[in-house]
């Protein structure tokens, strides 16, 4: 059975008399980044040795230094079973013209049959009508209708990461500490504690009203319950609570603290007096 990594080694991206070294360089990070390696240019208008175009790959340069430099579309699409052409408007020669979702559709039907090849055309006017006559259809990216023309790296790099999403292996980055009990969703006992001990501190700053001060308490539960909160910020959220009452404890006078703690309101008239 054909792997995905094979099936992305069978994807060809080519590009049309790309002008700029930078594009270049771009372009080959681009396709790096999801696991694309065959590049080939038509009759490109700059070097794959510039110093912009090298700069600009990163570690993509073996992309870049590799890239097949052809002629004619025909050569670079040889042995494909599927040319798709780039271009952000319909019209004769664009049709059957495919959205990229469901351009992804027909790739990943025709992928295990061999070799397909996606062709991008000049950063300043795309395709001609000559070259989509080489192609099987074309690909449009949404975008806004105010602005509808994408830079040629960017364009690569929509489409690759399409096809990496479906037929690449991506590795996928384990949750920090996951087997860390800290690092898991707090149990009920230990929100009902951190409640009281919240409860406790608030009425002691005066917070809380002596009327429905459940009932704040209920929306500050709700927040929590809503937001699953580890472990380990429960641990901290508790300890900013405790500095609190203590900075009470240290700084708030022993008599107005201790009123406070019997009747908010008794203490707010004496400190007052």
């Amino acid at each position: 059975m054909t792997s995905r990594e094979n099936l992305l080694d069978k994807i060809r991206i080519i590009l049309v008399e790309p002008q700029g070294a930078l594009n270049l360089g771009a372009v080959s990070r681009a396709i790096n980044n999801f696991g694309i390696h065959d590049l080939r240019l038509v009759r490109p208008g700059c070097s794959v040795d510039e110093e912009d175009a090298i700069k600009m790959a990163m570690h993509s340069s073996e992309i870049l230094q590799n890239a097949e430099i052809v002629e004619t579309i025909p050569e670079a699409t040889k042995g494909s079973v599927l040319v798709l052409g780039t271009a952000n408007r319909r019209g004769e020669y664009h049709e059957p013209n495919y959205t990229l979702a469901e351009a992804m559709d027909l790739i990943t039907k025709m992928l295990p049959q061999g070799s397909i090849s996606l062709v991008f055309g000049r950063e300043e006017w795309g395709l001609t009508k000559e070259d989509l006559s080489h192609c099987m259809g074309s690909v449009r990216i949404l975008t806004d209708e105010a602005c509808t023309s994408l830079n040629l790296a960017q364009a690569v790099l929509l489409v690759a990461h399409e096809l990496y999403k479906i037929f690449g292996d991506p590795l996928l980055l384990p949750k920090a500490q996951a087997d860390n009990i800290l690092e898991q969703p707090a149990k009920t006992e230990d929100l009902e504690r951190f409640y009281e001990h919240m409860a406790n501190v608030l009425s002691m700053c005066e917070f809380l009203p002596d009327v429905n001060g459940d009932r704040v308490m209920q929306i500050f539960r709700t927040f929590f319950h809503r937001s699953y909160p580890t472990g380990r910020e429960i641990n901290i959220l508790s300890g900013a609570f405790s500095n609190l009452r203590g900075f009470m404890k240290k700084y708030v006078p022993e008599k107005d603290r201790v009123l406070s703690e019997i009747n908010p309101k008794e203490s707010s008239i004496s400190s007052k007096s």
